[in-house]
């Protein structure tokens, strides 16, 4: 059996047994309803005052009844019909009949308010549901002049919700219906010699008043709408679901975060608490780290002992393996299984102490665990508290690819933590310089020319300058990240992995010997040079920007970098096609212009980065005075 012949036998079988309650109602209620009104319209002359009173009781007696107490509204429509006479009586029976309808909406559209269960359970609901879903909004005009029907009717359409509109329409039309003719009846009682003819005028007003006007409708339609053979019944829209969360994190800098007179730190975790109750913390620290100061875990301990009435440590610090060769999932793992025995929850706290290495498997495991706890991140090395900390950006390594799995998931807060660069070795001071002197080169002219101005004061590491510089590096670096419109980078411009290409594979090729900063300093000085190879850059300007990174110390040269595949090309170049994979199937790579404004290109000659490479190894292998680096610009 196809739908249609379904549908067309389930519609016959409803109306059977719609008329056959209507019979029975007859039978059981209106011939003896009939008869009472019939004996009671003589001798009736109200006056008008008495007769507006008893209107307005009679409108809110079928409010009521038709609702409520189904037998009693039959009888209110008689005496209203007969003891106000045609028109008024019509009127009250109509607009009592239509509140009552309403009434009845209401109570089936809130009854899970309006009724207890002590009058509908669960599976009274699902019964009303299904026998108005098969009855239909058409069985409403055939309902309104049936006792009982007529008020089960109405609340089954609101509690399956039918659309207020057609259900009002169809209700206002059956009840003028029904009324008009009590009315009439009732003005004519006496006349009336069987009830039956009354009753069947009754029901066969409220059908026929709505069904000439629905007919109508559907005339109309028909004529507007061309027809369509096998047009389904049902038609699925799309839904376009839309919204927006505001991000917001401080990026708060300090010194000696863990001593107890220092509130920094417990005033980020007390924000974090919308409920004012105690912050429930677990610290994550970098070996490294806790290496370099053997009394920072202890201090941590006493720093939430001393401020217990505000925050509670769960467990001693954690203390993990730092570094690049740290990001792999087993890391992960062992922070999920940390997190889930210390009962770490959406309320609760990570505090999170290290590297960028470090900040991003403890990230990435936040973000992921229970759909996202909150994190604190404490950056404790140049590169980490000026760039990789500040961003909204972890994730770990995996099939020999740097951060191949990660997300995107703001902090809660960033703390920078100077003291905590205080036993940072020089190296790594030096390796975070390289984000400073990337942000300054795109983004600002102005800082690129303090840093220039400061090279030997930044070389050395005078705490002034370093401060200024990483603070300055990190506003650059927020800005961009809050400012530029694609803070999760779903485009492919990535003006903040300017360098980035080669230093990526630079990392892996070398096995992590090189730092990322070290690998970010050579591949922006790689792109300088072939930027003024290929005619967008001056020489004077690459000379400054080559002649910075020098000045800071950095070695512009690895031996990986003389790595290569079997086409006999450097291997440093399949850092390109992975660079490309990462930004989503478009290569773009930033390149200078001048100092300050920084230009994304598609592609890239290789034949032009051939001789960039080549040059950069020259440069890197000779003298890097002023003179020889001069005359090796002239060479090329």
């Amino acid at each position: 059996m196809d739908f249609s012949l379904r549908y067309r036998t389930s519609f016959i079988l409803s109306t059977l047994v719609i008329m056959a309650l209507v019979i029975a109602s007859f039978l059981l209620f209106e011939s003896s309803i009939q008869s009472w009104f019939t004996h009671i319209s003589n001798g009736l002359n109200p006056s008008q005052q008495a007769s507006f009173w008893i209107a307005a009781l009679l409108v809110i007696a079928l409010l009521a009844f038709d609702t409520l107490l189904p037998i009693p509204s039959s009888l209110v429509s008689a005496f209203a019909a007969t003891y106000l006479g045609l028109e008024l009586g019509a009127l009250v029976i109509w607009l009592g009949l239509s509140l009552g309808s309403s009434l009845g909406y209401g109570i089936g559209l809130y009854s899970n308010q309006v009724l207890s269960s002590r009058w509908l359970s669960n599976k009274d609901y699902v019964k009303a549901q299904a026998f108005s879903n098969k009855v239909g909004l058409g069985a409403l005009a055939f309902m309104r002049g049936v006792p009982v029907l007529a008020e089960t009717s109405v609340i089954a359409a609101g509690l399956v919700r039918y659309p207020w509109r057609p259900f009002l329409l169809v209700t206002l039309l059956a009840n003028a219906g029904v009324a008009l003719v009590y009315g009439y009846i009732g003005s004519q009682a006496q006349d009336m010699a069987e009830a039956s003819s009354a009753f069947f005028a009754v029901v066969a007003a409220g059908i026929v008043v709505p069904t000439i006007a629905w007919g109508v409708k559907a005339l109309w339609q028909a004529a507007a709408t061309p027809v369509q053979k096998d047009e389904a019944r049902y038609s699925v829209d799309d839904i376009q679901a839309t919204f927006s969360l505001p991000f917001s994190y401080p990026v708060t800098f300090t010194e000696n975060a863990f001593n107890t007179d220092n509130s920094t730190l417990i005033t980020l975790l007390a924000q974090a608490n919308s409920q004012n109750r105690k912050a429930k913390t677990v610290i994550i620290v970098d070996k490294g780290v806790a290496d370099a100061n053997p009394e920072l875990c202890e201090n941590m301990q006493k720093y939430f002992l001393h401020h217990h009435t505000k925050a509670q440590l769960l467990h001693e610090p954690l203390v993990i393996e730092g570094g690049e060769t740290g990001k792999h999932y087993t890391n992960v793992e062992m922070l999920y299984r940390f997190l889930l025995k210390h009962q770490v929850d959406r309320h609760a706290v990570v505090i999170a102490i290290g590297g960028g290495a470090v900040l991003d498997t403890v990230g990435y495991a936040c973000a992921t665990f229970h759909r996202g706890v909150k994190l604190l991140r404490m950056p404790s090395t140049v590169l980490a508290q000026n760039d990789a900390g500040v961003g909204v950006k972890n994730g770990f390594n995996a099939l020999n690819s740097k951060n191949l799995i990660g997300t995107f998931a703001p902090p809660l807060a960033v703390l920078n933590d100077f003291s905590l660069l205080e036993n940072l070795p020089a190296r790594d001071r030096r390796a975070g310089l390289a984000e400073a002197v990337k942000v300054a080169a795109i983004r600002s002219k102005t800082f690129f020319e303090w840093m220039e101005q400061n090279a030997e004061a930044l070389a050395t590491f005078e705490d002034e300058a370093s401060h200024y510089a990483i603070a300055e590096c990190a506003r650059l670096h927020v800005h961009q990240i809050t400012q530029s419109g694609d803070p999760f980078e779903s485009g492919s411009a990535r003006p903040l992995d300017f360098g980035h290409w080669a230093a990526h594979k630079l990392e892996s090729l070398s096995k992590y010997h090189v730092r990322h900063g070290e690998a970010v300093a050579i591949g922006m000085a790689l792109d300088t040079l072939y930027a003024s190879k290929i005619g967008i850059l001056s020489y004077q300007q690459c000379y400054r920007f080559i002649g910075l990174l020098e000045r800071l110390g950095f070695v512009l040269w690895h031996p990986a970098l003389e790595l290569t595949d079997d086409a006999d090309e450097p291997a440093v170049f399949a850092g390109l096609e992975e660079f490309r994979q990462h930004l989503g199937g478009n290569l773009c790579i930033t390149l200078l212009t001048q100092m300050g404004t920084g230009k994304e290109v598609g592609s890239i000659d290789k034949g032009a980065l051939g001789a960039a490479l080549l040059q950069l190894k020259s440069i890197s292998l000779k003298d890097t005075s002023k003179q020889s680096f001069t005359s090796e610009l002239v060479e090329g």
